[in-house]
Protein backbone atom coordinates (compact mmCIF):
# COMPACT_ATOMS: atom_id res chain seq x y z
CA UNK A 1 0.00 0.00 0.00
CA UNK A 2 2.88 2.37 0.84
CA UNK A 3 6.34 2.25 -0.71
CA UNK A 4 9.12 4.58 0.43
CA UNK A 5 12.51 4.40 -1.32
CA UNK A 6 15.63 6.34 -0.31
CA UNK A 7 13.53 9.27 0.84
CA UNK A 8 15.24 12.38 2.20
CA UNK A 9 13.70 15.62 3.41
CA UNK A 10 15.11 18.92 4.63
CA UNK A 11 13.20 21.95 5.89
CA UNK A 12 16.05 24.38 5.20
CA UNK A 13 17.91 22.71 2.34
CA UNK A 14 20.84 21.80 4.59
CA UNK A 15 19.89 19.83 7.70
CA UNK A 16 18.12 16.56 6.88
CA UNK A 17 15.03 15.80 8.97
CA UNK A 18 14.60 12.50 7.09
CA UNK A 19 17.75 10.67 5.99
CA UNK A 20 17.61 8.15 3.15
CA UNK A 21 14.65 6.18 4.56
CA UNK A 22 13.17 3.13 2.82
CA UNK A 23 10.29 0.90 3.92
CA UNK A 24 7.00 -0.59 2.76
CA UNK A 25 3.64 -0.98 4.51
CA UNK A 26 1.17 -3.68 3.51
CA UNK A 27 -2.48 -2.92 2.80
CA UNK A 28 -4.68 -3.42 5.86
CA UNK A 29 -1.79 -3.51 8.33
CA UNK A 30 -1.46 -1.60 11.61
CA UNK A 31 1.96 0.04 11.87
CA UNK A 32 3.41 2.25 14.60
CA UNK A 33 6.24 4.72 14.01
CA UNK A 34 8.08 5.61 17.21
CA UNK A 35 10.93 7.91 18.17
CA UNK A 36 12.00 10.71 20.49
CA UNK A 37 11.27 14.38 19.82
CA UNK A 38 13.18 15.39 16.70
CA UNK A 39 13.50 11.81 15.44
CA UNK A 40 11.56 12.63 12.26
CA UNK A 41 8.40 10.64 12.97
CA UNK A 42 5.98 13.58 12.66
CA UNK A 43 7.81 14.83 9.57
CA UNK A 44 7.32 11.35 8.14
CA UNK A 45 3.58 11.60 8.84
CA UNK A 46 3.37 14.91 6.94
CA UNK A 47 5.30 13.41 4.02
CA UNK A 48 3.00 10.39 3.88
CA UNK A 49 -0.13 12.53 3.78
CA UNK A 50 1.32 14.87 1.16
CA UNK A 51 1.68 17.99 3.30
CA UNK A 52 5.42 17.95 2.58
CA UNK A 53 7.30 16.94 -0.56
CA UNK A 54 10.43 14.72 -0.35
CA UNK A 55 13.72 16.45 -1.17
CA UNK A 56 14.86 13.25 -2.87
CA UNK A 57 13.83 9.62 -3.22
CA UNK A 58 10.34 8.33 -3.98
CA UNK A 59 7.10 7.84 -2.13
CA UNK A 60 4.15 5.92 -3.58
CA UNK A 61 0.66 5.23 -2.23
CA UNK A 62 -1.17 2.31 -3.83
CA UNK A 63 1.24 2.48 -6.81
CA UNK A 64 0.66 6.23 -7.22
CA UNK A 65 4.02 7.98 -6.95
CA UNK A 66 3.82 11.46 -5.43
CA UNK A 67 3.66 14.18 -8.09
CA UNK A 68 1.86 17.51 -8.22
CA UNK A 69 -0.49 16.23 -10.92
CA UNK A 70 -1.82 13.29 -8.87
CA UNK A 71 -1.75 14.76 -5.35
CA UNK A 72 -5.56 15.04 -5.26
CA UNK A 73 -5.90 11.32 -6.03
CA UNK A 74 -3.35 10.45 -3.35
CA UNK A 75 -5.05 12.58 -0.70
CA UNK A 76 -8.29 10.75 -1.41
CA UNK A 77 -6.52 7.67 -0.06
CA UNK A 78 -4.83 9.13 3.03
CA UNK A 79 -6.33 10.87 6.07
CA UNK A 80 -4.65 12.18 9.19
CA UNK A 81 -5.67 12.87 12.80
CA UNK A 82 -3.30 15.42 14.36
CA UNK A 83 -2.01 15.74 17.91
CA UNK A 84 -4.11 18.83 18.66
CA UNK A 85 -7.73 18.37 17.48
CA UNK A 86 -8.29 22.16 17.66
CA UNK A 87 -5.98 22.50 14.67
CA UNK A 88 -8.34 20.53 12.44
CA UNK A 89 -11.77 21.43 13.84
CA UNK A 90 -13.24 23.48 10.98
CA UNK A 91 -17.00 23.32 11.67
CA UNK A 92 -19.09 25.41 14.02
CA UNK A 93 -20.59 22.21 15.44
CA UNK A 94 -19.68 18.52 15.52
CA UNK A 95 -22.20 17.87 12.74
CA UNK A 96 -20.68 20.55 10.51
CA UNK A 97 -17.14 19.36 11.18
CA UNK A 98 -17.85 15.75 10.16
CA UNK A 99 -19.81 16.99 7.13
CA UNK A 100 -17.11 19.39 5.95
CA UNK A 101 -15.18 16.91 3.80
CA UNK A 102 -18.38 15.34 2.55
CA UNK A 103 -19.59 18.72 1.29
CA UNK A 104 -16.39 19.01 -0.73
CA UNK A 105 -17.27 15.64 -2.27
CA UNK A 106 -20.62 17.17 -3.27
CA UNK A 107 -22.69 14.38 -1.73
CA UNK A 108 -26.47 14.61 -1.68
CA UNK A 109 -27.77 16.06 1.64
CA UNK A 110 -29.56 12.85 2.66
CA UNK A 111 -26.45 10.71 1.99
CA UNK A 112 -24.31 13.21 3.86
CA UNK A 113 -26.56 13.12 6.91
CA UNK A 114 -26.52 9.31 6.91
CA UNK A 115 -22.74 9.27 6.90
CA UNK A 116 -22.48 11.93 9.59
CA UNK A 117 -24.79 9.96 11.89
CA UNK A 118 -23.06 6.66 11.13
CA UNK A 119 -19.51 7.81 11.82
CA UNK A 120 -20.50 9.94 14.81
CA UNK A 121 -22.16 6.85 16.32
CA UNK A 122 -19.10 4.77 15.54
CA UNK A 123 -16.94 6.94 17.82
CA UNK A 124 -19.66 7.55 20.42
CA UNK A 125 -20.36 11.17 19.50
CA UNK A 126 -23.90 10.91 18.13
CA UNK A 127 -25.32 12.75 21.18
CA UNK A 128 -22.97 15.69 20.60
CA UNK A 129 -23.73 16.53 16.97
CA UNK A 130 -25.07 20.00 17.80
CA UNK A 131 -22.31 20.85 20.29
CA UNK A 132 -19.74 23.54 19.53
CA UNK A 133 -15.97 22.87 19.88
CA UNK A 134 -15.59 24.77 23.18
CA UNK A 135 -18.24 22.51 24.73
CA UNK A 136 -16.17 19.37 24.15
CA UNK A 137 -13.33 17.78 26.09
CA UNK A 138 -9.99 17.01 24.43
CA UNK A 139 -10.92 13.36 24.06
CA UNK A 140 -14.27 14.21 22.51
CA UNK A 141 -12.60 16.54 20.02
CA UNK A 142 -10.22 13.74 19.04
CA UNK A 143 -13.21 11.46 18.46
CA UNK A 144 -14.75 14.08 16.18
CA UNK A 145 -11.46 14.32 14.29
CA UNK A 146 -11.48 10.54 13.84
CA UNK A 147 -15.11 10.57 12.68
CA UNK A 148 -14.27 13.31 10.16
CA UNK A 149 -11.38 11.23 8.80
CA UNK A 150 -13.49 8.06 8.65
CA UNK A 151 -16.33 9.87 6.87
CA UNK A 152 -13.97 10.54 3.96
CA UNK A 153 -13.62 6.75 3.67
CA UNK A 154 -9.91 6.92 2.91
CA UNK A 155 -7.94 3.69 2.84
CA UNK A 156 -5.12 4.91 5.09
CA UNK A 157 -5.49 6.81 8.36
CA UNK A 158 -2.49 8.32 10.13
CA UNK A 159 -2.74 9.12 13.85
CA UNK A 160 -0.02 11.69 14.60
CA UNK A 161 0.47 11.65 18.39
CA UNK A 162 -3.32 11.56 18.67
CA UNK A 163 -3.28 10.46 22.33
CA UNK A 164 -0.54 12.75 23.69
CA UNK A 165 -2.95 15.40 25.04
CA UNK A 166 -5.34 12.94 26.70
CA UNK A 167 -5.59 11.65 30.27
CA UNK A 168 -5.06 7.90 30.95
CA UNK A 169 -8.75 7.07 30.46
CA UNK A 170 -8.82 9.11 27.26
CA UNK A 171 -5.74 7.26 26.01
CA UNK A 172 -7.35 3.89 26.76
CA UNK A 173 -10.58 4.88 25.00
CA UNK A 174 -8.66 6.24 22.00
CA UNK A 175 -6.59 3.07 21.63
CA UNK A 176 -9.76 0.95 21.78
CA UNK A 177 -11.31 3.17 19.09
CA UNK A 178 -8.25 2.83 16.84
CA UNK A 179 -8.16 -0.95 17.30
CA UNK A 180 -11.88 -1.22 16.55
CA UNK A 181 -11.51 0.86 13.38
CA UNK A 182 -8.68 -1.36 12.19
CA UNK A 183 -10.64 -4.52 12.90
CA UNK A 184 -13.99 -3.32 11.54
CA UNK A 185 -12.83 -1.63 8.32
CA UNK A 186 -9.49 -3.35 7.66
CA UNK A 187 -7.96 0.06 6.99
CA UNK A 188 -4.23 0.66 6.88
CA UNK A 189 -3.46 2.36 10.20
CA UNK A 190 -0.26 4.28 10.91
CA UNK A 191 0.18 5.46 14.49
CA UNK A 192 2.90 8.03 15.22
CA UNK A 193 3.80 7.89 18.90
CA UNK A 194 6.55 8.23 21.49
CA UNK A 195 4.79 5.67 23.73
CA UNK A 196 6.34 2.23 23.28
CA UNK A 197 3.46 0.56 25.10
CA UNK A 198 0.94 1.94 22.61
CA UNK A 199 3.26 1.03 19.75
CA UNK A 200 3.16 -2.56 20.94
CA UNK A 201 -0.45 -2.91 19.76
CA UNK A 202 0.67 -2.64 16.15
CA UNK A 203 1.44 -5.48 13.75
CA UNK A 204 4.78 -3.87 12.99
CA UNK A 205 6.87 -1.13 14.59
CA UNK A 206 9.23 1.30 12.86
CA UNK A 207 11.80 3.06 15.03
CA UNK A 208 13.09 6.48 13.95
CA UNK A 209 16.19 8.12 15.41
CA UNK A 210 17.72 11.42 14.28
CA UNK A 211 15.86 11.23 10.97
CA UNK A 212 16.94 7.68 10.15
CA UNK A 213 14.99 4.43 10.28
CA UNK A 214 16.94 2.17 12.64
CA UNK A 215 14.55 -0.79 12.97
CA UNK A 216 11.41 -2.28 11.43
CA UNK A 217 10.02 -5.45 12.98
CA UNK A 218 7.17 -6.94 14.97
CA UNK A 219 6.91 -5.34 18.45
CA UNK A 220 7.31 -8.69 20.23
CA UNK A 221 10.72 -9.10 18.59
CA UNK A 222 11.86 -5.50 19.11
CA UNK A 223 10.87 -5.62 22.77
CA UNK A 224 13.50 -8.32 23.26
CA UNK A 225 16.22 -5.86 22.21
CA UNK A 226 16.22 -3.59 25.25
CA UNK A 227 19.55 -2.00 24.28
CA UNK A 228 18.01 -0.83 21.01
CA UNK A 229 14.90 0.48 22.76
CA UNK A 230 16.95 2.37 25.34
CA UNK A 231 18.96 3.99 22.53
CA UNK A 232 15.75 5.69 21.36
CA UNK A 233 15.62 7.68 24.64
CA UNK A 234 12.02 6.57 25.11
CA UNK A 235 10.59 5.24 28.35
CA UNK A 236 10.30 1.47 28.41
CA UNK A 237 6.86 0.05 29.31
CA UNK A 238 6.63 -0.65 33.06
CA UNK A 239 6.23 -4.39 32.48
CA UNK A 240 9.40 -4.49 30.39
CA UNK A 241 11.34 -2.51 33.00
CA UNK A 242 10.14 -4.97 35.63
CA UNK A 243 11.21 -7.90 33.47
CA UNK A 244 14.68 -6.40 32.98
CA UNK A 245 15.02 -5.73 36.72
CA UNK A 246 14.13 -9.36 37.45
CA UNK A 247 16.98 -10.47 35.20
CA UNK A 248 19.40 -8.08 36.90
CA UNK A 249 18.44 -9.50 40.30
CA UNK A 250 19.00 -13.07 39.04
CA UNK A 251 15.45 -14.17 39.80
CA UNK A 252 14.41 -17.68 38.88
CA UNK A 253 13.85 -18.52 35.22
CA UNK A 254 10.24 -19.35 36.03
CA UNK A 255 9.56 -15.85 37.41
CA UNK A 256 11.40 -14.15 34.54
CA UNK A 257 9.49 -16.10 31.89
CA UNK A 258 6.19 -15.35 33.65
CA UNK A 259 7.02 -11.62 33.58
CA UNK A 260 7.98 -11.78 29.90
CA UNK A 261 4.76 -13.62 29.07
CA UNK A 262 2.76 -10.97 30.95
CA UNK A 263 4.63 -8.20 29.13
CA UNK A 264 3.92 -9.80 25.76
CA UNK A 265 0.18 -10.00 26.50
CA UNK A 266 -0.10 -6.41 27.75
Amino acid sequence: MIQVKNMTFSYNGQDEAIKNVSFSIEKGSFVSIVGHNGSGKSTMAKLLVGLLKPSSGTLAIDDLEYHDHNMIDIRKKVGIVFQNPDNQFVGVTVRHDIAFGLENQQLQPNMMEEKVLYYASLVGMERFLDKEPHQLSGGQKQRVAIASALAMEQEIIIFDEATSMLDPKGVKDMMETIMNIHKKFNKTIIMITHDLRQAGYADEMLIMKDGALIAKEKPAILFQDVTLLRSTQLLLPFELELYEKAKELNMSEKVIHALWAYNSKT
